[in-house]
């Protein structure tokens, strides 16, 4: 789990550091590419908190886990815990995107039934999404450029009204944006 944080964090832009004594092929991957940075040891406590504004505590020790969380409350940081989520301040979301489109899913302290949930709408809502709404925000830029905001307001209720879904499924949105390019 924690891999996936870091990855998902450092991905996002967040500037990541992992203390670990054991870290996964993915993360000393990610960090010979300058991705984050990665400390090989045993967590010290608040002092390895620093400056961090945001902190998760993501090890397969309760102790350690519940360590970092009372320091990290402690230093008034935003802190998810995940083997225990009521003991953060926050819980995460399970995330998926596509593009342009991030679609979170949280479903209390069940982690693992956010994950099942959020793979069921990724069924859905897959790159066709993505490409749609890139698509979308590119003619919204033109259009604004060139005729402003009254230009826009103009073509986004039948762009983006309430069949959106049924016609980007259906490709005809694709086709309807080709026509607008041209």
């Amino acid at each position: 789990m924690g891999t996936r944080k870091a990855l998902a964090l450092s991905a996002s832009g967040a500037a990541v550091k992992v203390i670990a004594p054991r870290v996964s092929a993915e993360l000393i991957e990610a960090a010979s590419n300058g991705e984050l940075m990665i400390e090989k040891r045993e967590y010290a406590g608040p002092a390895d908190i620093g400056a961090s504004q945001v902190v998760f505590a993501a090890t397969d020790s309760h102790d350690v886990n519940a360590s970092v969380a009372a320091d990290a409350h402690s230093l008034f940081r935003l802190v998810s815990v995940a083997n225990a989520p009521t003991d953060g301040s926050f819980i995460s979301m399970a995330v998926h995107r596509a593009g342009q489109v991030a679609i979170g899913v949280s479903a209390g302290n069940l982690p693992s039934a956010a994950g099942r949930i959020r793979d069921a709408i990724a069924a859905r809502f897959d790159e066709r999404y993505g490409d749609a709404v890139a698509a979308c925000a590119e003619l919204r830029a033109k259009v604004l450029a060139e005729q402003g905001s009254s230009g826009w307001a103009k073509i986004h209720p039948g762009l983006i009204g309430p069949d959106f879904c049924a016609r980007v499924e259906n490709a005809t949105l694709s086709e309807e944006l080709a026509a607008c390019r041209s």
